[in-house]
């Protein structure tokens, strides 16, 4: 079955991979990641922000949508407070791993979590430690209701 996210991050990593080696190469890895890391994440926050999701919404609000990620979630947490949830399959990862590119799929997928929560959930506080992007078994996905949402 065939997945639309996954189908548009495949056609724009044979754009984005080439210029990120590019950049490595004028400017050194850690700034090219990060230059192109900030890019990608902007332009997600922005993408959400069209979509309509509102700030501050609950995490489990985007698990509701059409345009599923090609992901398996298996929700581990779900309160009024917090919200958690592993990924145990993930289409992105496998991808990025058969093109031998995890490093930049993590830019392009993963990279973009922490930016993301913090424009457009401020009063969440979010947490991931690992990715199977970054070959861990799960991705483990964490919010809670900071102390300064009354």
């Amino acid at each position: 079955m065939s997945n639309p996210i996954l189908n548009a991050i495949k056609i724009q990593s044979k754009v984005v991979i080439p210029i990120v080696r590019e950049l490595e190469k004028e400017i050194g890895k850690e700034r090219a990641h990060a230059l192109v890391g900030r890019a990608i994440a902007g332009a997600y926050v922005d993408y959400r922000k069209r979509r309509g999701f509102e700030a501050n919404s609950h995490p489990r609000v985007e698990q509701e949508g059409e345009d599923a990620f090609p992901v398996e979630r298996e929700v581990i947490d779900d309160t009024e407070e917090s919200y958690g949830y592993n990924i145990t399959g993930c289409l992105f990862a496998e991808y990025f791993r058969s093109i031998g590119e995890p490093e930049i799929g993590a830019l392009m997928t993963c990279g973009v979590d922490f930016a993301a929560e913090d424009l457009i959930r401020p009063n969440w506080e979010f947490e991931r430690t690992q990715t199977r992007m970054q070959g861990a078994s799960h991705c483990d996905f964490r919010w809670r209701k900071g102390a300064s949402d009354g």
